[in-house]
């Protein structure tokens, strides 16, 4: 197992993934923090608000609804199509390795990146809330803490996606698929009854729901998030492990 994700790894090195995974956050990052430092005197000015949390909301505004999720169907499609593409799953598969050795070192790569995701981003925001001087105690527990608690979030998205993905050989059906599931996620949201059953909207939640009034939900969503993939993330083994690759 370990020899197959060092496999992994020097793919992905190879692949020019990881750069989605940093650049989409970076770039929100320092987005967030010219937004915080060209409104601070103006339309920030007389918020109630702290200036870490003001810039904690400019970093984060448009990712959980919309770019996390288009990134990670796009870096779980390019990771799936590595095999898919040149006989990939024939030569993975000649190795002295089980097929859920692969789908699992697979998943453990997919989880990595979007780890990796969810990290640039808030630790570009703690690094940029820094460099420009904003006073006061850091709150980690925001700008840390709910990163942590939105990759628990995004579980399940990350299993619809990685299923779709090593489903089907064409990159266009999980990518068609992913970008349609995100694009009513903010609608669903800000709803009272049906955003659970839309996985899309947990990211949001886990970012903006205990600060919003109106979208608080309660820390039972995590553990729907962690059952979700279990099963999903099953389900898609059972299917890879019956399905002709070669």
């Amino acid at each position: 197992m370990n020899r197959l994700l060092g496999v992994e790894l020097m793919k992905l090195r190879r692949s020019g993934m990881v750069w989605i995974a940093v650049g989409a956050p970076l770039f929100l990052t320092l987005q967030g923090i010219a937004n915080f430092l060209r409104y601070s005197d103006t339309m920030f000015a007389g918020s109630t608000r702290t200036k870490w949390e003001i810039l904690y909301e400019q970093c984060m505004i448009m990712y959980p609804s919309l770019l996390l999720p288009l990134v990670i169907t796009v870096m779980v499609a390019l990771l799936a199509r590595l095999e898919h593409s040149q006989n990939g799953w024939k030569q993975l598969l000649a190795l002295p390795v089980t097929r859920e050795q692969v789908y699992k070192s697979k998943l453990v790569i997919a989880c990595l990146l979007v780890l990796l995701n969810l990290g640039v981003l808030s630790i570009g925001t703690l690094v940029g809330g820094l460099m420009v001087g904003i006073e006061g105690d850091v709150p980690y527990e925001l700008i840390l803490g709910r990163g942590l608690l939105a990759f628990v979030a995004t579980l399940p998205v990350i299993a619809i996606q990685f299923v779709l993905s090593y489903r089907f050989s064409h990159v266009g059906v999980p990518l068609a698929i992913g970008t349609a599931l995100a694009a009513p996620t903010l609608f669903a949201a800000n709803s009272e009854r049906f955003w659970l059953y839309d996985p899309w909207t947990y990211p949001v939640m886990a970012y903006f729901g205990p600060a919003q009034e109106g979208i608080t939900r309660g820390d039972w969503m995590y553990a729907i998030a962690c059952g979700l993939f279990l099963l999903i993330i099953w389900i898609g083994l059972q299917e890879f492990k019956k399905r002709d690759m070669v």
